[in-house]
């Protein structure tokens, strides 16, 4: 009779996760509302659903450790930086509205994780970290183009750092981010050296929370290229993660136990 309610649990996190990919997309910010609709309402499903399945202590005991490691997960990434907000309030609200997989939901081998949250994560950090692969050949291409000079400026800079920026950004105009709206985040950083000179460094590591691209960061003596790196709509790997984590599992963990084996 109450079958629908697992169901409805579902189609209302790929709801707000939809809606809220469309504003990543289009703007990079999500509005609030989003979450505050989403939150409360995924929360009274799941209490809904397991009232009405019959409470366990194996259940409730997992429900507990999903939702306690989704909030922390999402915590800790976005205050050093490597989340921004609505990436990690749409992985609460995952643990509010689906925080473990429905009773009748038949697991097999491939879902080693009982948590859909944390599978999410894991399905979207492999998702996005498959750019790599095209960012590498983009450069790749720019390095037989240049005749290997991609890195003028930053000679001095130390191999791991070069390969680094090599599979995670590429090479704009300075120009570009000076001129017109963009979603880039540079990975060089611009100081002034004891005799006048422009000294450039490789920073990969950016906070997303910080205001990092705004133009005054762009020397204007600076001409030719920089390094930089797109500012992802996170939230659409999120999205694809979650749909995933129901059709393949954790894959990350999957393709651990299959290369065990």
């Amino acid at each position: 009779m109450y079958e629908w309610i697992d169901p409805l649990r579902f189609l209302l996190c790929l709801l707000f996760l939809l809606i809220a990919s469309i504003y990543d997309i289009r703007t990079r910010e999500v509005p609030n509302w989003i979450w505050a609709v989403f939150a409360p309402i995924g929360l009274a499903l799941t209490l809904a659903s397991l009232m009405l399945g019959g409470w366990s202590y194996p259940r409730i005991t997992m429900l507990v450790i999903s939702v306690i490691l989704t909030i922390c997960l999402s915590l800790a990434l976005f205050y050093i930086g490597m989340f921004g907000g609505a990436d990690a309030k749409a992985l609460m609200c995952l643990a509010a509205a689906m925080p473990i997989y429905p009773e009748k939901f038949e697991l097999t081998a491939k879902f080693l994780l009982p948590m859909p949250p944390i599978s999410t994560f894991n399905n979207a950090v492999l998702a996005a970290s498959l750019l790599t692969l095209v960012i590498s050949f983009r450069n790749l291409i720019d390095l037989i183009k240049y005749k290997g000079r991609i890195f003028e400026g930053l000679e001095e800079e130390r191999l791991v750092k070069k390969i680094a920026a090599f599979i995670t950004g590429f090479r704009v105009d300075a120009e570009k981010i000076r001129g017109e709206k963009h979603y880039y985040i540079p990975l060089e950083e611009f100081s002034i050296g004891e005799n006048g000179k422009l000294i450039r460094r490789l920073r990969i590591l950016r906070s997303l929370n910080a205001e990092e691209r705004e133009e005054k960061l762009i020397p204007k003596e600076l001409s030719g290229k920089i390094w930089v790196t797109m500012g992802l709509p996170f939230l659409v790997f999120i999205m694809l993660g979650f749909l995933a984590s129901f059709f393949f599992g954790d894959i990350i963990f999957w393709l651990i136990k299959a290369t065990a084996q």
